[in-house]
């Protein structure tokens, strides 16, 4: 089957064409809060580097965020339509199981946490916690009571100072804004690796084909948008 995997929830936007989980082409364009030009264009070039009809595909995925605001619900509805207009199954994918996805399993064996951390903008983050299992081949979410890793708008120091103990990974777009504000003297952080990372459409793709595989999803249909913030979060 193939699949087109969009991913809006930050300044690239991000596309790609997939024959079930091989990656067959990709686009991206770094254009803050500029989806809405970029989407149509990039699926007439997915289609012209593959050789490709819009009809010949059957299953879409796109970003439910948190994410940039703009973009996140301009690719989400551009999917929407896509997969509505085709009779087609529409999956939503989280970045923050993007980006987790895209930590190597020989990344994670040895640690015992890692942390998803998305920019929210405002120099705030988006953070999850989240603790491989099966030698990392599977993640379990941590049950977060104060909110600092819910995946809400939050302080960055927030994280650094509510981190689980042990040695984790930290990545994500946000990283950028927990470096900045680290101590000269990090050697509390030692056991810490960051790595700034973008959620890629590629992974996506292939976490919406696995979840087709294990439960065929509904046609034309799709999760709610998550933004990240109390106040328009949904």
């Amino acid at each position: 089957m193939i699949h087109l995997a969009v991913e809006t929830s930050t300044s690239v936007i991000d596309m790609a064409l997939l024959d079930e989980d091989r990656l067959l082409c990709f686009v991206g364009v770094h254009k803050p809060g500029g989806a809405s030009e970029i989407l149509i264009h990039g699926l007439e070039s997915l289609l012209t580097l593959s050789g490709l009809k819009a009809d010949d595909i059957g299953l879409v995925s796109s970003s439910e965020g948190p994410g940039t605001y703009t973009s996140l619900r301009v690719g989400h509805l551009f999917c929407q339509g896509f997969s509505f207009s085709l009779g087609i199954p529409h999956r939503t994918i989280s970045p923050f199981w993007i980006l987790a996805d895209q930590v190597h399993e020989s990344l994670i064996r040895e640690t015992d946490f890692l942390v998803v951390v998305l920019d929210a903008r405002r120099g705030e983050v988006n953070a999850r916690v989240l603790f491989p299992r099966d030698g990392g081949r599977s993640m379990e979410p941590l049950a977060d009571q104060d909110g600092i890793f819910s995946g809400r708008a939050v302080d960055p120091a927030l994280v650094l100072d509510h981190l689980p103990p042990g040695s984790g990974v930290v990545t994500g777009p946000g990283v950028a804004h927990l470096q900045r504000i680290l101590p000269a003297d990090s050697g509390q952080f030692s056991r810490i690796r960051f790595y700034s990372d973008l959620p890629r459409a590629e992974t996506m793709g292939r976490i919406a084909w696995n979840r087709e595989m294990s439960g065929p999803g509904i046609s034309g249909s799709s999760g709610l948008l998550i933004y990240g913030r109390d106040s328009v979060i949904s």
